[in-house]
Parts: structure tokens; sequence; C-alpha cells
């Protein structure tokens, strides 16, 4: 391995240093959260949203508020470390 692609590893790995470490790949482990996001469970209404019909945009809303919490903060130990 010549110190060309070399350097493109440690970037790639973010090993390289603190600088380049936001150029570092993503790591399927790292946003597998995402993969996991259900289907939407709120319907299209017709009429007026009833508190059921909030609800269940809310819920929707949380699901997806958390799964990108957790996307974030597994980035977020990887800029850290």
């Amino acid at each position: 391995m010549n110190n060309r692609e070399l350097e493109k590893l440690e970037v790639l790995d973010g090993s390289r240093n603190r600088e380049v470490r936001r150029k570092a790949a993503v790591r399927i482990e790292d946003v597998a959260e995402l993969l996991n996001i259900t289907k939407l469970k709120t319907q299209t209404l017709a009429a007026d949203p009833t508190m059921a019909d909030f609800n269940s945009l809310l819920a929707d809303l949380r699901e997806i508020s958390d799964r990108l919490n957790s996307v974030a903060a597994a980035i977020q130990q990887r800029l850290i470390r």
C-alpha cells in the first residue's frame, strides 16, 4: 500500500487526524435505525382531525425523531473518540 492509498484509508476510517474526521465514512451500524422506520400510520384526512388523528401523527413524528436522534448520537460518538 502506497502513501496515497494509506492516506485515503485513514481519512475514510476517521483515524487520520481530528481535522478530517468529519470526512470519515459513515458505518452502516451507525445509521441502522433509519432502516427500521415503519411506514406512517397516520392516514390522509378528508375532514377536521380528531384527537386520535393528532395522536397518531404525534406517534409517527416521535418514532422518526427518536431514530434520527439515535443516528445523531452514534455519529457524535464517532466524532468524539
